[in-house]
């Protein structure tokens, strides 16, 4: 499947949502036994539910990955990562998702096999260089999973962004060239809430 240049694909995020769902509603929990009955709890019950919601949302449930363009976009805690798609020199999925450009490593923890699973999928030199075999691709009646499907679907962009930005060089076409540069765009709402959360949990127990 060819990937459309000018369509946005969104991949679901399979790890740490049940995980920080749970510890959110502890944390609401925790905020209203402290509102409800001051008496029996201390203010550092209701301002650690505030912190415990926070982490929550910015280290679990905010990261997501996504193509965009000519772009893989890998949203983390603090910050949206915009990788060009034609410069990647692999991308694989384990327990998180790692792509690399100029050799740098990008991790997003959003799409991930679970440990065991991720242990069972050795990965060979043409897995990380991502060199198409013909006749292979995702088989989802062989085993996989939705990582394997996030994997193999950004890799087909890759490939594609890579075919598209040769068939500009050869025709001179240098504006419809892929973008070189990794964009990275800092997320401020979780960059002031998480010192905030923090700051007032730790000022709850010492005041």
């Amino acid at each position: 499947m060819d990937h459309d240049q000018h369509e946005r694909v969104e991949f679901a995020p399979t790890s740490g949502r049940l995980t920080a769902v749970v510890t959110a509603v502890l944390g609401v929990a925790a905020i209203v036994l402290a509102l409800l009955v001051p008496e029996g709890y201390p203010p550092a019950v209701g301002t650690g539910g505030v912190l415990a919601i926070v982490l929550a949302w910015a280290a679990a449930l905010r990261p997501r990955v996504w193509l965009e363009g000519p772009w893989l976009v890998l949203r983390g805690m603090f910050s949206s990562v915009h990788l060009p798609l034609a410069a990647v020199q692999s991308l694989v999925v384990q327990q998180v998702l790692v792509a690399t450009v100029a050799d740098k490593r990008y991790a997003n923890p959003a799409v991930g096999r679970t440990r065991f699973r991720a242990m069972r999928r050795a990965r060979t030199t043409r897995d990380l260089t991502m060199t198409a075999v013909p006749g292979e691709g995702w088989q989802p009646d062989q085993g996989a999973d939705y990582a394997d499907f996030v994997e193999e679907r950004i890799q087909e962009a890759v490939r594609a962004a890579r075919a598209a930005e040769g068939r500009a060089g050869k025709r001179g076409a240098a504006d419809e060239a892929a973008p070189a540069v990794v964009r990275r765009e800092p997320a401020w709402v979780p960059i002031a809430l998480v010192p905030a959360a923090t700051l007032l949990f730790v000022a709850s127990i010492w005041f």
